[in-house]
């Protein structure tokens, strides 16, 4: 239930989703669209997202229900580790490092531009700046419309400059022609902190990589425009960018798979530039593959927004589609146990260790003919269910947490929690007050709330909705 930078172009329209299982193999890719890889193809006319309709920008303005609003705009983390995480989670938003560097003013590019000979070498000069600055994954796409932004309305860059100044203004398309490449980075969650999915611990990880992977692109950003080019963000859809450039493949989860870390990566928000470029190729690690047979993350999916059937055209673009919105509705209800919910991450057989037997898996699967890899996925997902299980639950300690401590209900009074807090209580008395008895310490399992019998009033929900009908 990570909301997704997929998610964002979810928030389309729902006339625009039609059905694809029996004319998949059939359609043709659109003549003049970009190759996004097997995973998603453009296969009809296509609009480009508003940025003022994703998800986080219609909660913003209360669209999306007062639980919702008051989840985004107006609570305070309990945690105070949290609190400097996020900067909805925060008391002070000043003590968050994202509000830091998303409200700094952006440098002048330098008139002396650096001349480049070799677009190839300064390509690969790049990504190793990248990675000097602490990114996992690197690739560069090259730009068409349909991975910009539509529309005037986007998050504030810091610098405080009108939309014309940053020339927002300009269409996707003399966007696409004014800077023809998009930089993507990707930074990777902990593997053993995302184990611990519908945890706070998952939570720190996906909040504090995304802070260091923002300060990384404010990094290379300033060092396009010291070379003397331009360096433009707020203004790239991610999920079909990183597919462009080779970072990974769409899965059926509506998360990008990469082929070293699997799910657990955070995008963040490419750079647009007018550096001279050469653009990287998708990749294919038989995603496409896996996620028609494999089916774990919709299995897992507590708030079922994962589909098992087949793809659809969503926007003229083929491919699995999320629920976005019931994925995102779950996080005001539970925001006392976690935050953002990685259990089709954690279970995906790509998100596993970096290990030998992984790479290994990925080539077989890669140099395994179309027709004969249905019967490999069938093997390798058994073996996946045999030693890693169908469901993730693993018990996870990270500083002071433990995910194998049962959360409970805490109580409201504020005066209660504030003397508790303020207590010298041991770390055990705190847990078996707070959050219940702690387990034996012998206990390999995890406790991750909601279950999925706990969320089952999504599915009765829907069906009273059709009985009324």
């Amino acid at each position: 239930m990570v909301i997704k930078e997929e998610e964002k172009a979810s928030a389309q329209v729902e006339e625009q989703t039609i059905s694809s299982a029996e004319t998949s193999e059939k359609l043709a890719t659109v003549a003049d669209a970009p190759y996004f890889g097997r995973t998603a193809r453009i296969v009809g006319d296509w609009e480009s997202v508003d940025a003022s309709i994703t998800p986080h920008e219609k909660n913003k303005r209360g669209e999306l229900g007062k639980p919702l609003y008051n989840w985004y705009m107006n609570r305070v983390a309990e945690d105070a580790l949290a609190r400097t995480a996020f900067p909805q989670s925060a008391a002070d938003k000043r003590n968050t490092l994202q509000n830091v560097v998303s409200r700094a003013p952006k440098g002048e590019i330098n008139p002396e531009k650096f001349d480049v000979t070799d677009p190839k070498a300064l390509t690969e000069h790049i990504k190793r700046v990248a990675a000097y600055l602490g990114v996992q994954v690197a690739g560069i796409a090259a730009v068409h419309p349909s991975m910009l932004y539509a529309g005037s309305r986007y998050p504030d860059d810091g610098t405080g400059a009108t939309d014309a100044a940053r020339n927002i203004g300009r269409s996707p398309v003399a966007a696409a022609e004014m800077y023809p490449f998009a930089i993507c980075l990707a930074n990777v969650w902990d593997y053993s902190m995302v184990q611990a999915h519908r945890h706070h611990i998952g939570d720190h990880s996906y909040h504090f990589t995304q802070s260091r992977l923002q300060l990384i692109y404010a990094n290379m950003a300033a060092y396009i425009r010291d070379l003397g080019y331009e360096a433009i963000q707020n203004r790239v859809q991610p999920m079909p960018t990183s597919l462009a450039a080779g970072i990974g493949e769409l899965g059926r989860n509506g998360m990008v798979i990469t082929e070293k870390y699997g799910a657990r990566i955070h995008l963040g928000d490419p750079i647009l530039t007018n550096m001279p470029l050469i653009a990287d190729k998708p990749i294919d690690i038989g995603v496409d593959d896996f996620c028609k047979i494999c089916r774990k993350c919709a299995t897992t999916c507590p708030t079922n927004s994962i589909s098992n059937d087949d793809k659809v055209v969503h926007n003229g673009v083929e491919k699995y589609k999320i629920n976005w919105e019931t994925c995102y509705r779950l996080r005001a209800y539970v925001m006392e146990f976690w935050e953002v919910c990685m259990s089709c991450i954690t279970v995906c057989p790509y998100t596993k260790p970096k290990v030998w037997w992984h790479e290994l898996t990925i080539g077989t699967l890669r140099r395994t003919p179309f027709a004969l890899r249905p019967m490999l996925v069938r093997g390798l997902k058994l073996i996946d269910d045999v030693f890693w299980g169908t469901v993730p639950r693993k018990r996870v300690k990270w500083l002071t947490y433990d995910s194998g401590i049962k959360p409970v209900k805490k109580a409201r009074d504020a005066q209660v929690r504030g003397s508790a807090a303020a207590s010298n209580t041991t770390n055990t008395a705190l847990h078996e007050s707070s959050l219940g008895a702690a387990p034996d310490e012998t206990e390999k399992l995890g406790y991750y709330y909601p279950l999925k019998e706990n969320t089952k009033r999504f599915a009765i929900s829907e069906q009273r909705a059709k009985r009324s009908k």
